[in-house]
């Protein structure tokens, strides 16, 4: 019979002193970063506002700010002194919206521009070329966040073209998720996507919404927002789903200067 010593040997390497993992904890607070959606209510659903090393998903119907969220990042991006790539895949990217966002926040449009590299992409083969290929830029810039409006804009479309197997939309849809989890992680970015919806028929849910392609973006996306807008003068953003914090709701207004908060 083998002595138990055989099996409770530890390599010395194994061991780490309290110190050290104290210097673990500090050494991971220092490179963790946020990035403020300039509404203090918005930020309060998200902790401190949108977290590095994580991949957020926002989505919502048509009109209720997705697209103005990732404009107005861009302006907080500049504030926060963090350089940004916009992929549109929806031909939504508006620089004079840009304009009259850094206006309102008296910041020169034309510095604003050159902190965005904006790309846009016409398949879901060009984005995830477009994913395979920018780690060297992104190093090389220093870039911090990584925008996608929307994620899933041409998988809903090849889904209904008949040019289209299935599976070859899957596969596709699949290497670009796990492309964008690798760069989050590898990279430690903030990565937000938008997402396009369809109707959710289960009755007995809350949401009456989901993201196209769910089954797949919740294998790699833990953070979910969703964006309704249906009132005339407000809407609700609705943190429903989240690895590091409760189930949050709150009110918010879409106006010229962007999301601000909604007060009553």
């Amino acid at each position: 019979m083998r002595e138990l010593s055989q099996f409770t040997k530890i390599n010395k390497n194994q061991i780490f002193s309290s110190d050290k993992i104290k210097e673990g904890i500090q050494k991971e607070a220092l490179t963790k970063i946020h990035l403020s959606t300039g509404s203090k209510n918005f930020d309060n659903v998200l902790g401190k506002g949108f977290r590095s090393n994580t991949i957020y998903l926002v989505f919502g119907s048509n009109r209720t700010g997705k697209t103005q969220l990732c404009h107005q990042l861009c302006i907080q991006a500049y504030i926060s002194g963090l350089s940004i790539i916009y992929i549109d895949t929806e031909n939504t990217f508006r620089p004079e919206r840009i304009r009259q966002l850094a206006n309102a926040q008296k910041i020169k449009f034309e510095e604003v521009l050159k902190n965005i590299l904006v790309s846009k992409i016409m398949s879901n083969n060009a984005l995830l070329l477009k994913l395979n290929d920018i780690k060297e830029t992104i190093k090389k810039q220093k870039i911090k966040i990584l925008l996608i409006d929307s994620i899933n804009n041409y998988y809903r479309l090849e889904q209904g073209d008949p040019n289209f197997s299935f599976d070859k939309a899957k596969s596709t849809f699949l290497k670009i998720l796990d492309k964008l989890n690798s760069l989050t992680r590898e990279l430690n970015l903030i990565t937000i996507v938008t997402a396009q919806i369809s109707p959710n028929f289960n009755s007995n849910d809350i949401i009456q919404e989901k993201p196209v392609g769910n089954q797949f973006l919740n294998q790699y996306i833990s953070e979910y927002l969703y964006l309704s807008y249906k009132e005339k003068d407000f809407g609700f953003v609705h943190l429903v789903n989240s690895l590091y914090l409760p189930e949050k709701k709150i009110l918010y207004r879409l106006t010229n200067k962007g999301i601000e908060d909604y007060k009553i």
